[in-house]
């Protein structure tokens, strides 16, 4: 199940991807969030997201507000449980979609976040200095 974290919690330090983005401003209420992948009451994946009107290609351009954003933003994505990014990943796109967002990565310059988004049926959009940017 999909699930929306309401306030900052320690698992936000296990991020992998952009540990220097602290629990709280991961959450903020206005344009970022973080959802999670629950099964029998255990989260296996967590997305923190950034709802945007641009393309961000700086961890900066995350932490702006935006006040009408057109864009959700996955700049990170993690799993507990082997096929739960997958998950959460397809069922955040449905959400994002029926709430007419397009949705936007900003991930890091690697082999594994190329082939989880391009495995999960994102396409190259834009490639930055030192991250790329799928779209699902």
């Amino acid at each position: 199940m999909l699930v929306r974290l309401l306030e900052p919690d320690p698992i936000l330090r296990d991020d992998p991807v952009r540990p220097r983005i602290s629990p709280s401003k991961r959450i903020d209420g206005m344009n970022r969030a973080v959802f999670a992948w629950v099964e029998n009451r255990k989260i296996c994946a967590i997305a923190c997201v950034s709802y945007q009107q641009r393309i961000p290609t700086r961890v900066k351009d995350l932490l702006e507000y935006h006040q009408w954003p057109t864009r959700a933003i996955l700049y990170s994505v993690w799993s507990y449980k082997k096929g739960s990014a997958s998950k959460l990943i397809q069922h955040f796109v449905k959400r994002m979609k029926e709430e007419k967002l397009r949705i936007i990565t900003m991930s890091p310059k690697t082999e594994m976040a190329k082939n989880f988004h391009l495995k999960n049926g994102a396409k190259v959009l834009k490639t930055n200095r030192t991250t790329i940017n799928y779209e699902y």
